[in-house]
């Protein structure tokens, strides 16, 4: 594997860093200048037909457009993409790799320019991996999104790569209301779980902006909520393709999902087979994500959230 490192220019301080109450001691305006927020990129989000959102980047100075994964750990470029750079392929020696529908992932291409917004890096790998979809030309990963922090403001369409060289805290800038933060376990290095709060029930959820819907497997309904195949208000959506894999699919009238003091009724959460979903007990997809403001601060291990009209 070909080494690679992100060159993020260090822009001016977030616009409304203002709010960011600065934190100053004996070196008075030197820490208060480290309180700032320092944009790598700001960027707009585009919703595809399916809720997902894509962000504009560059290869070789090329538009294109990536999906934000936040439940991938790999990047990832379409076939199209790879012909259209002229990019070679290689073949990866390493760890066997799996995409969607547990296709396995074998080879991948080197960038020699790939850009967010203002922000580049240089030999960048991304794995060559179908995606059908027209709206999108691959996905953009953890690996590199986990080297800032990431401000998803689904509210008015924009994420923001932000150095996490701050004032511990010191993040929420969209509103003088207080934002409830919660802890995050980061598995496999990228994969974010946090705890939140289904009808009186806690249990850990994978956030997954890379899923058009929110899934709990029919072992964690079982566990958590009582829920089985013979339960009331138990509905059949019949058999259903997840994650590439056909499979029964069930729907159930749950109230309540709750991030600390954000509250999300009615939620629509699909109850799926273990067979083709065990990673996760509770995945939150796109559809309740976007109605929140969301900012992952990678290196605190910290998830902060408001609803995503606060202000």
């Amino acid at each position: 594997m070909r080494k690679w490192a992100f060159l993020a220019a260090l822009f001016g301080a977030l616009v409304l860093s203002n709010r960011v109450p600065a934190q100053p001691r004996e070196d008075g305006a030197r820490q208060a200048q480290n309180c700032l927020l320092h944009v790598a990129a700001a960027v707009d989000m585009e919703t595809m037909p399916d809720g997902r959102v894509t962000i504009p980047v560059k290869f070789e100075g090329h538009d294109h457009r990536l999906m934000v994964d936040t439940g991938g750990y790999i990047n990832t470029v379409t076939p199209q993409l790879a012909r259209e750079e002229g990019y070679a392929t290689e073949v990866s020696h390493g760890n066997r790799l799996q995409g969607v529908g547990n296709r396995v992932l074998k080879t991948y291409v080197v960038s020699k320019d790939f850009s967010i917004g203002n922000a580049h890096g240089e030999d960048y790998e991304f794995y060559v991996d179908v995606f059908n979809n027209l709206f999108a030309d691959g996905t953009l990963a953890p690996e590199i999104l986990a080297n800032y922090d990431v401000d998803l403001d689904f509210g008015h369409d924009r994420l923001n790569l932000i150095q996490p060289q701050h004032c511990a805290g010191g993040v929420v800038y969209w509103t003088k209301s207080p934002a409830i933060i919660l802890p995050m376990e980061i598995e496999d290095r990228t994969h974010i779980r946090i705890p939140v709060t289904i009808d009186g029930k806690t249990i850990m959820a994978t956030v997954d902006t890379g899923s058009a819907i929110s899934i709990v497997t029919m072992r964690a309904a079982t566990q958590f909520f009582g829920i089985n195949e013979k339960s009331a208000g138990l509905q059949s959506r019949g058999i259903v393709a997840v994650n590439g894999m056909p499979a029964p699919v069930y729907v159930y009238p749950f109230q309540d999902l709750t991030f600390g003091g954000v509250t999300i009724r009615r939620p629509f959460i699909e109850i799926v087979s273990d067979a083709v979903w065990n990673k996760d007990d509770l995945l939150l997809g796109i559809d309740v994500l976007r109605q929140l403001h969301l900012y992952i601060a990678y290196g605190e291990k910290k998830l902060y959230v408001t609803s995503a009209l606060a202000n």
